[in-house]
C-alpha cells in the first residue's frame, strides 16, 4: 500500500502543506532548515515520493532530464570535465525539445537527502554525473526502479546503465606508450579512490605491465587526488628521486592532468629536467596542458561526446529500449607532445 503524505507529515511532526512545500523543493522562508532535514528524512524512511517518476510516465512524458552532480569548484561551466559534458548533453536535450533541469548539491550525503526533490514527477529520467562509489544514492535510486544511468562512472555492478571512457584500455594505452618508448621502470600518480576511475586506470596500468612481462611494482604507485594543492604532488615525487638512481622510474603516469601539471612543477623544482630525464603523461586533455612547458602529453577523453551519448542513452531507456547493465565505454586517444622520450641512458 503506498505511503501517504499524511503518514509523512506525522513521521516528521509537521503539517501536510509543509511536507508539499518542501517535498516539491519549494520550502518557503518560513520553514527552517532543521524542518526541512528532518521532513526529507521522513520521507526516505517511509519510501514516499509525491510523485515519483514512474508516475509521472504514467501521466505521461514531461520532456524534461534532471541532472544531479555535486562540485566544489568555483565554476561548473568552466570545469574542464563537467563544462564540456554539459555542452555535450544540453546539445541532444536541445535538438530533442527536451527540457533541463540542474541538481547541484554541496556533497553526495546531501543529494541522497533531497533524492524526493528529484523525484517528484517533474523529470522523465536522471542523470548522475561522477557519483563517488561510496554514496548510497545510487542504491536508493536503484531500488525505486527510476529510470537513471551513471555519466563518467563505470562501476562493475551488472545492473547499473553507464557512459564514460574506457579507463581501463586507455590506461593500458598510455603505459604501452610509455613502453614502446623504451620505459621499463613506470611510477602511477593515483587519484582519488572514490571515483571508480582511478582504480580502473591502475588495472589498465597493471594489464599493460603483465603484457610487456614486467613486474608490477606497489612501491611506483603513489596514492593522490584528481585535485591537487599547489605543491601537493611534491612528496611523491621526492620519494620516486630518493630511490637509488638504477632503481628510479624514468616516467611517470598521471592519472588526470591537474596531477601531471603539479608532477612536472615538482620535477623543475628538484632540478629534473623533462623529457630528458624523465618523462610524464597525464589524463584529459585540459587546456592547461598546452600551456605548461613542456607541453603535455596526454590521454584524451571525449567528454563532450560522454555527455551526448549519455543524454541519448538516457532518453532510450526512458522508452524501454535499453537493457540493464548497459555499458557505453568511449575510447580514448594518446596526444603526444613534448613530456615523453625514451628514457636516458644509464652511464
Amino acid at each position: 500500500m503506498a505511503v501517504s503524505i499524511y503518514e509523512v507529515a506525522t513521521e516528521a511532526r509537521v503539517s501536510i502543506a509543509t511536507v508539499s512545500r518542501v517535498l516539491n523543493g519549494r520550502p518557503s522562508a518560513q520553514v527552517a532548515p532543521a524542518t526541512q532535514k528532518r521532513v526529507r528524512e521522513a520521507a526516505l524512511r517511509l519510501d514516499y515520493y509525491p510523485s515519483g517518476v514512474a508516475r509521472g510516465l504514467a501521466r505521461g512524458r514531461m520532456n524534461t532530464i534532471g541532472l544531479v552532480l555535486y562540485y566544489e569548484q568555483p565554476s561548473v561551466t568552466s570545469d574542464p570535465y563537467l563544462g564540456p559534458c554539459l555542452d555535450g548533453i544540453l546539445a541532444v536535450h536541445k535538438r530533442d525539445h527536451q527540457n533541463t533541469v540542474l541538481f547541484t548539491k554541496s556533497s553526495w550525503a546531501e543529494a541522497l537527502e533531497h533524492l524526493p526533490s528529484f523525484c517528484n514527477g517533474h523529470c522523465d529520467g536522471l542523470l548522475v554525473i561522477l557519483p563517488h562509489t561510496d554514496s548510497a544514492i545510487i542504491g536508493a535510486l536503484a531500488g525505486l526502479k527510476v529510470p537513471f544511468l551513471l555519466v563518467g562512472d563505470s562501476r562493475d555492478d551488472p545492473d547499473l546503465v553507464c557512459v564514460d571512457v574506457d579507463n581501463v584500455g586507455a590506461g593500458r594505452d598510455a603505459v604501452r606508450y610509455l613502453i614502446g618508448l623504451g620505459h621499463r621502470r613506470i611510477a602511477a600518480f593515483c587519484g582519488n579512490a572514490i571515483f571508480c576511475s582511478s582504480g580502473q586506470r591502475l588495472e589498465g596500468y597493471r594489464q599493460a605491465h603483465e603484457e610487456a612481462g614486467l613486474l608490477y611494482d606497489p612501491s611506483l604507485v603513489r596514492d593522490g587526488s584528481y585535485f591537487p594543492a599547489p605543491g601537493s604532488c611534491d612528496a611523491s615525487v621526492r620519494a620516486l628521486l630518493d630511490r637509488p638512481l638504477a632503481e628510479r622510474p624514468t616516467a611517470i603516469f598521471c592519472f588526470n592532468d591537474n596531477i601531471a601539471i603539479d608532477t612536472l612543477h615538482a620535477l623543475r623544482k628538484h632540478g629534473i629536467a623533462v623529457p630528458q630525464e624523465m618523462s610524464v603523461i597525464g589524463f584529459d586533455d585540459v587546456p592547461a596542458a598546452t600551456a605548461v612547458h613542456p607541453a603535455l602529453t596526454t590521454v584524451r577523453q571525449p567528454i563532450r561526446a560522454i555527455g551526448e551519448r549519455a543524454a541519448d542513452l538516457l532518453l532510450a531507456q526512458i522508452n524501454g529500449a535499453v537493457v540493464p547493465g548497459q555499458k557505453d565505454l568511449l575510447p580514448a586517444q594518446i596526444i603526444v607532445r613534448e613530456s615523453t622520450s625514451p628514457p636516458p641512458k644509464l652511464e
